[in-house]
C-alpha cells in the first residue's frame, strides 16, 4: 500500500476533485483507527468508542439534561441506538434516564455524579490519550485543523439534513 506521502505527492496541485476524493477516504481511515484506538483506550472500564462519545455529547453538546431524541439528532444516529446505549451506561451508573415531567413521553438523559467521578480520576490518562491523537501536529496546524474541521461541521450537517428530508 502506498504510503500518505507518496499519495499527497501524487495529487498535490492537481485537481480540486482528486485531494477531495483523498480527503474523504483518509476522514474515514482515521474516524476507524481514532475508534479503534480509542476502543483499547477504554476496554478495560468497558467503554465503547460510541459510549463515550454519547457521554461527551451529553455532558458539553446541552445546557440541560436531554432527550434521546436530542442526543440522536447530535451523534447522527437514530433513537433506538441511543436508547440501547443510554441502557448499558445505566447499568453501569454512568447516568439515568427519566421521564421528563411536562411531557412524560420523552426521556431525558442525565449525567450521574458517579460518572463525574470517572471522567475526573481519568483527566490525566484521558487529556494524553487526545493529545496522543494529534501528535505530530504544531500549535498552528491544531488551529488550522480547528478551524476547518467547524467548517466541515455545518457542511457535513447541512449535507446531513438534505438526506434527511
Amino acid at each position: 500500500m502506498k504510503n500518505s506521502e507518496d499519495i499527497q505527492s501524487e495529487y498535490a496541485g492537481g485537481e480540486r476533485l482528486e485531494m477531495e476524493k483523498y480527503i474523504l477516504v483518509v476522514l474515514f481511515l482515521v474516524q476507524q483507527r481514532w475508534g479503534y484506538v480509542i476502543n483499547k483506550i477504554f476496554a478495560e472500564d468497558g467503554i465503547t468508542t460510541k459510549q463515550w462519545l454519547m457521554l461527551i455529547i451529553i455532558s458539553q453538546a446541552f445546557n440541560n439534561d436531554p432527550s434521546m431524541q436530542e442526543v440522536a439528532n447530535a451523534m447522527s444516529t437514530t433513537h433506538q441506538n441511543v436508547k440501547q446505549l443510554a441502557s448499558r451506561l445505566e447499568k453501569r451508573g454512568f447516568l439515568t434516564i427519566k421521564r421528563d415531567p411536562e411531557n412524560r413521553r420523552i426521556l431525558r438523559l442525565k449525567i450521574t455524579p458517579a460518572c463525574q467521578e470517572y471522567w475526573e480520576k481519568r483527566t490525566r490518562d484521558h487529556a494524553q490519550s487526545i493529545s496522543s491523537l494529534f501528535q505530530g501536529l504544531e500549535n498552528e496546524e491544531i488551529k488550522q485543523l480547528f478551524q476547518i474541521m467547524g467548517k466541515m461541521d455545518k457542511i457535513s450537517t447541512n449535507l446531513y439534513e438534505q438526506a434527511k428530508e
